[in-house]
């Protein structure tokens, strides 16, 4: 497996409320997450580097030969541990008071992936010719389109796009997403907060990864394709693939 990382303030925004990273563990087992953070002066990106460094900590020693299902309880066990530390750490200090975060995680071998989220940080898996959104936004206007009051062509627009209804850290108890997925070679994958996936269609993805040779090169231009749409938020993209000769053990890519 072989991933790259990369984030950006946008043209607007004043802080990056967004965190990410890959790392190689032990095994052989790749750990991707993108956190996009809420609440606030500097409380955003609090809450976004805790729920990532706590998730990367509590995924750092993971047993060979491990199944899916292991795999879906310890990222379930890594996003809820996230969550209590959030919300305690915002319940004791009045300037982070409400803050929050998404997150979108995913552990991988070469056999299966599985996937966690809360919020409207996205994962999406590229197949050959199909691009495929793994994640549903925990967001007020996805409640919306589901039940039919909006259209599709309202919610791209709708001025209450960016509220969401679940996010980690904002209460006591909360419900993560997971689902395991059989791995394919081929297949790529992309990390991504809203900053991006509300400036690119996914056709725009598609074409975008399909161009380009590595996951470097992708981080790249779909961050930069995201700019020149306006950039209005801070832009976060994480893309892996599938390679013959992973990064050494216990490695980590930033950006």
């Amino acid at each position: 497996m072989q991933a790259a990382y990369k984030t950006h303030i946008g043209c607007v925004r004043a802080f990056n409320e967004d965190t990410g990273a890959v790392v190689i563990v032990e095994n052989g087992y790749l750990v991707a997450i993108v956190a996009d953070g809420m609440g606030g002066h500097q409380a955003g990106d609090v809450a976004s580097l805790m729920a990532v460094d706590i998730v990367k900590m509590e995924l750092s020693d993971l047993p060979k030969n491990m199944g899916p299902e292991e795999a879906i309880d310890r990222l379930d066990r890594a996003i809820l541990k996230a969550n209590d530390a959030i919300y305690s750490y915002s319940k004791s200090h009045d300037d982070c008071h409400g803050m929050g975060t998404t997150v979108a995680a995913c552990l991988v071998n070469k056999e299966w992936l599985v996937v966690g989220h809360i919020g409207d940080s996205r994962i999406y898996r590229i197949s050959g010719e199909q691009i495929t959104q793994l994640t549903e936004d925990h967001s007020l206007v996805n409640e919306l389109l589901k039940n039919g009051q909006i259209s599709k062509e309202e919610a791209a627009t709708h001025p209450q796009k960016n509220i969401l209804i679940r996010a980690l850290g904002t209460d006591h108890d909360v419900d993560v997403e997971l689902k395991a997925l059989e791995w394919e070679p081929g297949d790529r994958l992309l990390l991504c907060s809203d900053g991006l996936s509300n400036k690119i269609s996914p056709q725009g993805i598609l074409d975008i990864v399909k161009r380009v040779n590595t996951p470097e090169e992708a981080v790249e231009e779909l961050v930069e394709e995201a700019l020149r749409a306006g950039g209005e938020d801070n832009i976060t993209a994480i893309v892996v693939a599938d390679k013959d000769n992973p990064p050494s053990e216990g490695s980590e890519v930033s950006g």
